[in-house]
């Protein structure tokens, strides 16, 4: 038996059962469904795993796995997760699963042009596919099941539902996992460079999530001459001008509006925001940040007040004032006098349905796309909908409105405003929106019809798990119903 064929034994087909939460109604989820998908098997330094697509087994309840060559199914868990680059490892319990098993050999970053094979599950059939196909481009690019720019490899090869998490060789080695497509042109897919499954392989191994860093700027190209030249730039230099910083993220209190970023780590930083990847390839200076892992020391050059000077810092995590995409964890709401608050997020965004971006409410999708964190506004509280009931009457069309103050002062984020409500102890609490409008509640009604709205809308609790237990509180229950004979 050839290297190649012995390696296509390793391929593996999972079938996984997921349950994903309702982000319209928060508190119940939209029921299991089924899916499939590909994976390899590789060695680590735990044994040997299962690496695949953490699309594939997002919000799952029951995974199998069944190796190439076999129709034996055997059941997997997932050790370890990350839908920030969308890779997720599964372990066996059972060893007879890899009875036989050669663990797929790490490749290394192809170069255009090069052959490259994809083996996986799509759609079409049951057993193994292979399609071929040569690197078409290699780039930092928005990973769809997350939305971050990661490193990534286009391949001209067909991937196609199913193929998700497959491995891609180049020879007998693996250079990547395909995980997407773009529906709407021919050939072209995408797997997750090599680079980023060891970042993910090394944070799991040292016992930490597998998460990437950023800077949390927001930049912009310097291409103009007459830009340059009033920031002070040397003719010789490149860099990118800082337009804002987010609040909580590596560069808060250290970068400054109208600061130049020249290089990182001594990499020079080109006027398009470019570093060199390879000799004769540029890529953008993101990726220099996300090969690092959080809590690594970055020097920055940086042009101040026409004066060039070091900044060394420790990266941190992405701080975000609309989250990307969550999986694995429940909705965060909370329930008052049957008004339901819930921190905006892409997940409700998608609520609108495939085309969200243009069916979501106008004012939700411009704080999406343009929006930072600040010390003022950690989290964008939004008030989705009023469960009517006699206290909030005359409040009952409100939905979709962002929330801006409680009694007069500004919301931070969702533990925020719930504090601002429980610790009030005056005759009234009223809800500042952000266009102005204000909502009113009896405080002392809001409290006693609380069991009651809870039991209507069959809620068990007026609060999600996580702020239950940031608060210690169990939080208010419906009351149980007397059983029936």
């Amino acid at each position: 038996m050839s290297k190649m064929a012995k390696q296509l034994r390793s391929v593996v087909k999972i079938l996984t059962v997921s349950n994903a939460p309702d982000y319209e109604q928060p508190w119940q989820t939209h029921g299991p469904v089924s899916s499939t998908g590909s994976g390899a098997i590789i060695m680590t330094k735990r044994g040997l795993r299962v690496i695949t697509n953490g699309h594939v087994v997002q919000n799952q309840v029951f995974v199998e796995v069944r190796r190439s060559g076999e129709s034996k199914k055997y059941v997997a868990e997932v050790e370890g997760v990350s839908h920030e680059c969308d890779l997720a490892l599964l372990r066996i319990r059972k060893e007879e699963f890899f009875e036989g098993a050669e663990p797929i050999e790490f490749g290394t970053l192809p170069l255009l042009g090069d052959s490259v094979t994809v083996c996986g599950y799509p759609i079409g059939g049951d057993r193994l596919s292979i399609t071929q196909g040569v690197v078409s481009r290699i780039e930092v690019s928005a990973y769809a099941h997350s939305q971050r720019p990661l490193l990534s490899i286009q391949i001209d090869a067909a991937v196609n539902a199913g193929n998700s998490g497959g491995p891609v060789f180049q020879g007998n080695k693996l250079i990547g996992i395909a995980f997407q497509s773009l529906d709407e042109s021919q050939n072209i897919a995408y797997a997750i460079a090599l680079p980023i499954v060891q970042h993910f392989l090394r944070d799991l191994e040292a016992g930490r999530p597998a998460l990437f860093p950023s800077l949390g700027v927001v930049w912009q190209r310097l291409e103009s001459e007459s830009l340059r030249r009033s920031l002070g730039i040397r003719p010789a230099d490149g860099g990118v001008l800082v337009v804002r910083v987010a609040y909580g993220s590596t560069a808060w209190g250290h970068l400054q509006e109208g600061d130049v970023l020249l290089a990182i780590d001594g990499g020079a930083i080109g006027r398009d925001g470019t570093v060199e990847l390879r000799a004769g390839e540029l890529i953008d200076h993101s990726h220099k940040i996300t090969l690092k892992h959080v809590d690594d020391p970055i020097v920055l050059t940086t042009l101040r007040d026409k004066k060039i000077f070091d900044i060394k810092l420790k990266l941190e995590r992405p701080a975000l004032l609309v989250l990307e995409d969550q999986y694995d964890v429940d909705p965060t709401y909370f329930v008052y006098g049957g008004l339901l608050f819930a921190p905006l997020s892409r997940d409700y965004l998608k609520s609108w349905g495939h085309e969200w971006f243009k069916s979501a409410p106008n004012e939700l999708i411009t704080i999406y796309e343009t929006k930072i964190r600040t010390p003022e506004r950690q989290e964008v509280i939004i008030l989705q909908k009023v469960l009517a009931d006699r206290v909030n009457q005359g409040y009952h069309e409100y939905e979709n409105h962002v929330v801006a103050s409680v009694n007069g002062t500004q919301v931070a984020n969702m533990r925020h405003m719930v504090t601002l409500i429980e610790s009030d102890t005056g005759p009234f609490i009223t809800i500042g929106l952000e266009d102005g409008q204000r909502i009113t509640l009896d405080r002392q009604k809001a409290h006693e019809r609380g069991a009651v709205i809870l039991d209507r809308y069959n809620l068990r609790f007026d609060r999600s798990k996580d702020l239950r237990q940031a608060s210690g509180k169990a939080g208010a229950k419906k009351k149980p119903r007397p059983a029936k004979a």
